[in-house]
């Protein structure tokens, strides 16, 4: 009968110690991922050649790597890379264009991220953001400066908050908490600042 109960409480231990370990490692890759991202952007910034360090920094070509932009709300302290297309392996490390081809000087420039859990990354403050508060998306030749007009809860369903308006606007979404519906974030343009 011990011996019996030292073998279940032996498995569930092991079970535990499993499900503690599996997001730490998670975790640890994506941020590798995320390093490494970062490094061949800052090298594509710098006019050189990204340098391949791993595997995952094989992920992206150098193409990739010119199209991604940066978006930053001071007003929550987030500074995020925009990978140029939305798959799995790109929102696990970064956020994404929801759209192929958009130009945030013309369309509804839409971003996806997951929530995060941890450390302020990706949308994880997304819901705190307030109308009136500053968002800058930046590609190579400009900055793009909207101010949020909207933050509301939406269903999944709700895929016209992504559709092209009469205006440039930029349209921001992430998962509630829950899971079950979307932060979505939208604002104006109101200022284009070429790079030097």
């Amino acid at each position: 009968m011990k011996k019996g109960k030292l073998i279940t409480g032996i498995v569930f231990l092991l079970i535990g110690v499993a499900l503690v370990a599996t997001p730490l490692t998670m975790e640890k890759m994506h941020a590798k991922e995320v390093t490494e991202l970062e490094k061949a952007f800052a090298s594509i910034e710098a006019g050189d050649a990204p340098q391949a360090e791993g595997e995952s920094s094989k992920k992206w070509s150098e193409e990739e790597l010119k199209e991604t932009m940066k978006l930053e709300i001071p007003s929550i302290d987030l500074e995020q890379y925009v990978l140029n297309e939305t798959t799995e392996d790109n929102l696990a490390v970064a956020l994404t264009q929801i759209k192929t081809d958009q130009d945030p000087a013309k369309d509804n420039f839409t971003i996806a991220g997951h929530r995060g859990y941890r450390d302020g990354r990706f949308f994880r403050q997304l819901p705190d953001v307030k109308p009136g508060a500053e968002i800058k998306l930046q590609d190579q030749d400009a900055t793009y400066v909207y101010e949020v007009d909207s933050v509301e809860i939406v269903n999944p369903e709700a895929v016209d908050i992504l559709d092209n308006k009469d205006k440039p606007e930029i349209t921001l979404v992430t998962c509630t908490l829950s899971g079950q519906q979307r932060v979505a974030v939208t604002g104006k343009l109101t200022e284009v600042v070429q790079n030097s």
